[in-house]
């Protein structure tokens, strides 16, 4: 964990906060698809539609405030 949290903070620190911050909405979808490659789970087109919900509306929020600073 504390090899994570050092990566973590420091793409903070380069990128955009805002920007970097959304893809912690990601990790949910990540670990559905990891947990399905490695171990085997079963993803139901229920939680495929779920994962892509969550990847569409963390776009949304990066897209959305960057236009509004421009």
């Amino acid at each position: 964990m504390f090899v994570g949290f050092i990566a973590w903070y420091r793409g903070l620190a380069i990128g955009p906060m805002t920007a970097v911050s959304q893809t912690q909405l990601l990790q949910p979808v990540l670990t559905m698809i990891w947990s399905a490659l490695l171990l085997g789970e079963t993803i139901t087109p229920l939680v495929a539609l779920s994962g892509a919900r969550i990847i569409l509306l963390a776009w949304a929020a990066v897209h959305t405030r960057s236009r509004t600073r421009s």
